[in-house]
Formats: C-alpha cells, structure tokens, sequence
C-alpha cells in the first residue's frame, strides 16, 4: 500500500513539473526583472521587461512593473501615462491609484493625488495604504493652506503639522508607492 502511494504521488509530481515546464520562482522573467529593479539594474530590467511585454503585451503584473520602473528612472510623465493606462484597463488595481496618487505627490499636485486616493477607495475601500496616504496627503494640503493665510496675515513662520498617528507611531509619514 505504502508502495503505491508513493508510486500515486511520483507520478503526480512528475505531471506537476511537466505542467509547469519545470520552471522554477528563479526562471520566471519577471522574477527577474524584480531583482534587476531592487537592486538598481534599470537598463537590464528595462531590456527584459520590453521584451517579455513583447510577447504579452497585455500582463498586468508587467505593466506595474514597468510604471515602476519608469517612475525609478526619473520619467514621472511616463510612469503616470503606465498607471493611468493600468487603471482605465484594471479599474479594481488598488496599487495602481496609490502610486500614480504618490507620483502626483512627488510633483507637488496633491489635489491630482486627492482626486487619485479617493478613486482608489471606491473600488477598493479595505485597502489600508490608500487611506494612509490620503491622510498624509490631506494633512499637507491643510498644513499648506494654514501656512498660506499665516503669510498672508503676515506671520512668516510655516506651521508644522503632524497627524495623530506621528505622534504615536515611528517616523515616516511619507506617501508610500505599493511594492
């Protein structure tokens, strides 16, 4: 009995790595291409994320990729036309609004960055990054617009605000792009 359960479970392994080619997390390329972009290797992950979106055009996981990419490399205005294209394809894609949202941040718009949040939390309201950086985003505006009529009135020193969690959580209150 012991035989062939063993038997049983050979052959289904066997049919387990013929299905998947016998590829390993190492051989699939956009595995690769995260590793190239964690550790800075822009053009090489750029080149076999080009590539590999050559011959399907349509993965999602690859356009995210690639939008992060292009956003690592400086190009905002290519980086945003990714993620807006991501939405408009994968309305539901949580991480899509977040970064394009800190993308807008980083540009200094935070009412294009608002706008983004709030879109992000209707298709997907458990997503607890959107209301993080929607937070951090309507603090800055409010801390802006207090410092604004402080100058008008005169008063040269900017205000600093801090949200509530700051004052109880480890620093860091920045817009965080999903990973």
């Amino acid at each position: 009995m012991k035989n062939k359960l063993l038997l049983i479970l050979l052959v289904l392994l066997g049919m387990a790595v013929a299905w998947t080619g016998g590829a390993g997390a190492a051989d699939d390329p956009l595995t690769q291409v995260r590793a190239l972009l964690e550790n800075g290797h822009l053009r090489q992950a750029e080149r076999q994320l080009e590539a590999f979106l050559q011959r399907q055009p349509d993965d999602v996981e690859a356009r995210f990729l690639r939008a992060r990419l292009h956003a690592r490399q400086g190009r905002l205005e290519r980086a945003i036309a990714d993620y807006e294209a991501l939405i408009k394809d994968h309305p539901a894609l949580a991480e899509a609004y977040n970064n394009l949202a800190a993308l807008y941040v980083q540009k200094g718009d935070l009412e294009q960055a608002r706008l983004i949040l709030e879109q992000g939390l209707e298709t997907h309201p458990a997503y607890a990054t959107l209301y993080r950086n929607i937070t951090a985003v309507y603090t800055e505006m409010a801390r802006r617009s207090y410092t604004e009529a402080r100058l008008l009135k005169g008063e040269m020193k900017p205000l600093e605000l801090h949200r509530l969690s700051d004052l109880v959580a480890p620093p860091g209150g920045s817009v965080a792009p999903a990973e």
